[in-house]
């Protein structure tokens, strides 16, 4: 009877494996992963000197694994595995109880970056007469390092902050954000699916950050708060497929007797295209619903308003900048973005610092601290 059950056992075994296989080869193949935002790989040329060295077989190996039927939930459960068995990091994503954290190392990071990016910043500001301000937001990995194991590799946001402001001295003035953050830590104020901030995080150092940009910030019972989405799942959820994070909700703050937006235009390198909101509703329906925010990344996004200050704002920025950037608009006649990961050239093609009334160079500090891109601001 035993013999029996082992050889049915067996059977049904090879079954589910003959199954997944002929599914995997047959099922329509793609070429993207939405779900883990990114590209999945392609089946290897076949050549002599790939087939000697093994990296043939290498190539065939990933793109079975890439492609394997079910791949999504077979991921899923051997993460859950690997959790139960006391592991806390999946991905280079930290998994706590309340949140997803993105992992940055110490030792993962090029300390000349930071060197390079300060020095481009101080030679930047050093060729302009417009004010140049500085807003370095800690990630949800410093607000909330106590909730990782101590032996947990975290790169020390706050000593990075701080060496910046102290080396920019006199040169920009340093916007802070990280009291702000911790005191409503208990709060929404990061995603727990994805690295950015919510809109109410970007909010709360807003308040204090116009503060020294010269103006009152709009108070929060002005605001009226649109809830878009409860189904988000963000990159770091793209990162691990950890499915026992809840969903992220976005919102959307609107201020109905405020400024309003008179027109997006969107430069991406190569073309331009006109909006009338700073919110992209169409982004609700991919998988990247933080795109909502700006539709997402571009060259250069100039965002003009029924202000009748005349002040102009050049906003050199990463993607923390978007959510913020609806609450800048009550402020600003217009506003100028421009994010150096996607130019090509000089950035003084696109924008004339000169031209503005302040510079406000905005990022998160993790991508500070990896992003080469900010040496432009020190080329000629």
């Amino acid at each position: 009877m035993e013999k029996r059950q082992q050889i049915v056992s067996a059977i049904l075994f090879l079954i589910c494996l003959a199954v997944l296989s002929v599914g995997t080869v047959l099922r329509p193949k793609e070429t993207i992963s939405e779900t883990e935002n990114r590209t999945l790989a392609s089946f290897p040329e076949v050549s002599a000197d790939s087939l000697i060295d093994g990296t043939f077989m290498d190539g065939v190996e990933t793109y079975a694994a890439d492609h394997f039927l079910g791949r999504t939930g077979w991921v899923s459960v051997k993460n859950t595995a690997e959790l139960l068995a006391g592991k806390q990091e999946i991905g280079g994503v930290y998994i706590t109880e309340e949140r997803l954290i993105q992992k940055t190392a110490e030792e993962d990071l090029d300390p000349t970056v930071v060197d390079r990016s300060i020095a481009a910043i101080g030679t930047f500001a050093s060729q302009t007469e417009t004010p140049v301000a500085m807003l370095l937001v800690p990630t949800a990995a410093a607000v909330y390092s106590d909730t990782l194991l101590g032996c947990a590799p975290n790169f020390d946001q706050e000593a990075m902050i701080e060496r910046v402001t102290e080396d920019l001295r006199g040169k920009v003035t340093m916007l802070h954000g990280y009291d702000a953050l911790y005191a409503a830590r208990s709060e929404y104020i990061f995603y727990r699916t994805d690295h950015h901030w919510t809109s109410y995080g970007a909010y709360c150092v807003y308040q204090t950050a116009i503060r020294k940009l010269g103006f009152s910030p709009v108070s929060y019972d002005k605001y009226n708060i649109s809830h878009v989405s409860s189904s988000f799942r963000g990159t770091l959820y793209s990162k691990c497929l950890y499915t026992d994070m809840e969903p992220d909700v976005l919102d959307l703050y609107t201020y109905e007797d405020g400024a309003k937006v008179t027109e997006v235009e969107v430069f991406d390198g190569v073309r331009t295209q006109l909006y009338d909101s700073v919110y992209f509703m169409d982004a609700l329906n991919t998988k990247d619903q933080y795109q909502v925010y700006l539709g997402g990344n571009a060259a250069k996004i100039t965002v003009k308003t029924d202000v009748s200050n005349g002040k102009r704002l050049l906003l050199i920025k990463d993607s923390y900048a978007n959510s913020l950037l609806p609450f800048l608009t009550q402020h600003y006649s217009e506003i100028v973005l421009l994010d150096l990961r996607y130019i090509r050239g000089s950035y003084r093609e696109l924008a004339d610092p000169d031209d503005f009334s302040q510079v406000l160079i905005l990022y998160n500090a993790v991508t500070f601290a990896e992003d080469p891109s900010l040496v432009l601001l020190g080329a000629e």
